[in-house]
């Protein structure tokens, strides 16, 4: 069949998404869901003894358990963590862990592949 050289405007191979009106997106939730999350990120930095040294300890865990390649070392880690602030292994790890327990049910946290929802 010989197509013809200039189409009706309403022939079946009109691309109908080309009519329609896009709609406008509406980032409100997405930005609401994570000013949520920042806020309880922050709110477990700051809570807490220590004062200014346990929240820059905390700081850097958080920092660690999200996206780890803007610490300013090879190969971070907890332990890095401890020197870095002047505290035990064992209580930088303990950190890690209790922030783990308490938001990673809401953040992706680097190298898992899904978010676990189940918990949340």
């Amino acid at each position: 069949m010989i197509m013809p050289r200039y189409m009706p405007p309403d022939a079946y191979f009109d691309d109908p998404a080309t009519k329609m009106d896009p709609t406008p997106r509406d980032d409100s939730l997405a930005l609401a869901l994570a000013g949520g999350g920042i806020t309880r990120v922050q709110e477990w930095i700051t809570r807490g003894r220590g004062g200014a040294k346990q929240r820059g300890l905390r700081s850097d865990l958080v920092t660690l358990c999200i996206c780890p390649h803007l610490l300013p070392c090879k190969r971070p880690s907890a332990s890095w963590c401890a020197r870095q602030h002047g505290v035990s292994r064992q209580r930088a790890s303990r950190l890690q862990q209790e922030f783990a327990r308490e938001l990673g049910a809401n953040i992706q946290f680097r190298g898992m592949r899904f978010l676990n929802w189940a918990n949340a």
